[in-house]
């Protein structure tokens, strides 16, 4: 029986990490600081936690989101 279970691309740079932050994810889809930002605010489909002032981004949410 075959693997329907696709492999994640994820960048070098990142394979290592739990959590990306917004200048990863502005560099990840090429987008500019306040379109990221709104982005990050709106609900978005991967899952974001506020710490403080910084707002982390879970990389397994993110790339789970990102490789559909």
């Amino acid at each position: 029986m075959e693997s329907t279970r696709t492999a994640f691309i994820i960048p070098e740079q990142y394979q290592n990490k739990l959590f990306l932050t917004p200048d990863d994810i502005m560099q990840i889809m090429q987008i500019g600081e306040s379109l990221c930002y709104k982005y990050l605010n709106d609900a978005p489909p991967f899952r974001v936690e506020r710490v403080g002032s910084k707002i982390v981004i879970f990389s397994n949410s993110f790339w789970n989101w990102y490789n559909m």
